[in-house]
C-alpha cells in the first residue's frame, strides 16, 4: 500500500525539480518494485542506474550503518570498551521493534564488538539506543554526532533523527545519500566483517543472532532471496518506508553497491520485493557491463600544429595509456564522445610521450574516464625558424616599436655608410695627391 506522505511528497518534488528516472542509466530494462534504486560499480565510482536516486525516502533501519560510523570513530577498542545494560538506555524502546534481546540482560555489560553485531544483524533497536546513549552522552548527542557527520560526507538531502530509524517524519534520506554514507561505511575496517555476518553469539547468549539480509543466508526463508555473490550490508523496514536493503555484489571483478529503498510490503503477500529488485539488478549489471576498451595508446585522438619547425608540420596526440571505461556489453560507439583539452600549438622541441594535455571521455553524456594526452613522436626544434617566428611575433605584437627600431637602424646603417664613403673619398683623394 502506497503511503500517502510519500506520495503528496513525491508531486511536490515533482512540481519543483522535474526528478527522471534513471538519470545515469546503462540500459537497465528492470522496472523496479523499490521507489528508489541506485546502483555504483565501486572499483570505478561509476552509478550504473538510478531510478528516483535524488528524491526523500525514508532509511528505516539503515538509519544503522551512520550509528555505526559514528560509534567506530568514538571507540578505538571494540573488544576492550564495555557497556553496561540500564533501564535508563532501553526506556525509550519501542516493545515491538526489532531487538537483539539486551532487555533480559539488564545489568550484564558487553562488548562493543557484540552490539554492533547485534545493531546490525537483527538489526537490533536496543542496541542502537545502548550505543547511542553511551557514545553520545544520550540519545540527543549522538544523533547531532549523526546529523553532523552527514553534512561532513555532503549528504545535504539527510535529517536523522535517532539512531535506530523507527518511522519519523524529519528522519528521511535519499538513495544517493544513503550510498555515500556507505561508502564511507566501507572504509571502516570492522564493518564488511560484521555486516556479512549470518549468525553470531554474544558473550552471555544461549542462543545465536541472525541476519535479516537473506540475501547472504540460504538457511533462511528456504533460500527464495538467496544471491551467492551479495555481501551485506543492512535491512530496514517501517509501515511508511516499506522494504529497505543496502547491499553489496562481486563477481568476476566487479563490485556493485545497490540502495533500494521503499518496495511496498505486506505481510499476507510476506515478499520482501527489496531483495528480489536488487538480486535482479545485480544479474543485470553481471552480464551487461564490462570493463572495455575505448582507445588504445596507439590511436590519434588530435593532431596540432607544431611550431619551430620547418613547413606544416602536424603532431599526433595520443592517450598516454589505454582507455578502459565500464560499458554496457555491445555498447553503442556513436555514443561516446571525447573532449581533449590541450594547446592550440605545440612548441617544438617536443619529446615522444609528453604530456601535451587531458582527455575526457564521454558515454551517453556522462564521463566514464579521463587520462593525459601524449605526444605520439618527438620533434626537434629548427633555430632558424625558431628565431624568425620570434621575430615575426614580436613584430606583431609592436608593431610601432618595430618601426621605430627599423628607422633608427637604416639611419645607423645610412651614417656608417656615409662615413665609409667619406673615408674612402678621403683616402683616394690623398693618392691622388702624391
Amino acid at each position: 500500500m502506497k503511503r500517502i506522505f510519500s506520495v503528496l511528497f513525491a508531486v511536490l518534488i515533482i512540481c519543483l525539480c522535474v526528478t527522471s528516472a534513471g538519470a545515469i542509466n546503462y540500459g537497465c530494462p528492470i522496472d523496479p518494485v523499490c521507489d528508489a534504486v541506485y546502483v555504483e560499480e565501486l572499483n570505478s565510482g561509476i552509478p550504473v542506474f538510478e531510478y528516483y536516486s535524488d528524491e526523500i525516502v525514508y532509511p528505516a533501519s539503515t538509519t544503522k550503518i551512520m550509528t555505526f560510523i559514528i560509534v567506530s570513530e568514538s571507540i578505538s577498542d571494540l573488544d576492550n570498551t564495555r557497556i553496561e545494560i540500564t533501564y535508563d538506555a532501553l526506556a525509550e524502546m519501542d516493545p515491538e521493534s526489532s531487538v537483539m534481546g539486551l532487555e533480559s540482560h539488564i545489568g550484564e555489560s558487553f562488548s562493543v564488538r557484540d552490539l554492533l553485531y547485534g545493531l546490525m544483524l537483527p538489526s537490533g533497536n536496543d542496541a542502537a539506543l545502548v550505543l547511542a546513549d553511551y557514545v553520545g552522552n544520550g540519545v540527543d548527542g549522538f544523533v547531532e554526532l549523526m546529523n553532523r557527520k552527514a553534512a561532513q560526507l555532503g549528504c545535504v538531502n539527510t535529517h536523522f533523527t535517532s539512531p535506530h530509524g523507527l518511522h519519523d517524519s524529519q528522519h528521511y534520506t535519499t538513495v544517493k545519500d544513503m550510498a555515500v554514507i556507505t561508502k564511507y561505511a566501507l572504509q571502516k575496517p570492522e564493518f564488511m566483517q560484521i555486516c556479512n555476518t549470518k549468525t553470531y553469539t554474544p558473550e552471555g547468549f544461549s542462543e545465536p543472532i541472525e541476519t535479516t539480509n537473506y540475501l547472504i543466508d540460504e538457511t533462511q526463508k528456504g533460500g527464495y532471496y538467496y544471491y551467492p555473490y551479495a555481501k551485506g550490508i543492512k535491512t530496514g523496514y517501517t509501515d511508511q518506508a516499506g522494504r529497505c536493503l543496502v547491499s553489496t555484489a562481486e563477481k568476476d571483478g566487479y563490485t556493485y553497491l545497490c540502495i533500494a529503498f521503499g518496495a511496498d510490503y505486506s505481510f499476507e503477500e510476506d515478499i520482501n520485493y527489496a531483495m528480489l529488485d536488487t538480486a535482479k539488478i545485480y544479474e543485470w549489471a553481471f552480464d551487461n557491463i564490462s570493463y572495455q576498451t575505448v582507445y588504445e595508446s596507439s590511436e590519434t585522438l588530435q593532431s596540432i600544429p607544431v611550431a619551430y619547425v620547418w613547413g606544416n608540420k602536424m603532431l599526433n596526440l595520443v592517450p598516454e595509456t589505454p582507455v578502459k571505461a565500464l560499458l554496457p556489453v555491445g555498447y553503442d560507439t556513436s555514443l561516446v564522445t571525447t573532449k581533449v583539452e590541450c594547446e592550440d600549438t605545440a612548441l617544438a622541441p617536443v619529446t615522444q610521450g609528453e604530456v601535451m594535455g587531458t582527455l575526457t571521455v564521454y558515454y551517453d553524456d556522462t564521463v566514464i574516464g579521463t587520462t593525459n594526452v601524449v605526444a605520439s613522436e618527438s620533434i626537434d626544434r629548427h633555430f632558424t625558424n625558431f628565431i624568425l617566428q620570434k621575430v615575426v611575433t614580436a613584430f606583431r605584437l609592436y608593431p610601432v616599436v618595430f618601426i621605430i627600431a627599423f628607422v633608427v637602424l637604416l639611419i645607423i646603417i645610412l651614417l656608417i655608410a656615409g662615413r665609409i664613403r667619406r673615408k674612402k673619398a678621403l683616402a683616394a683623394r690623398r693618392r691622388r695627391s702624391r
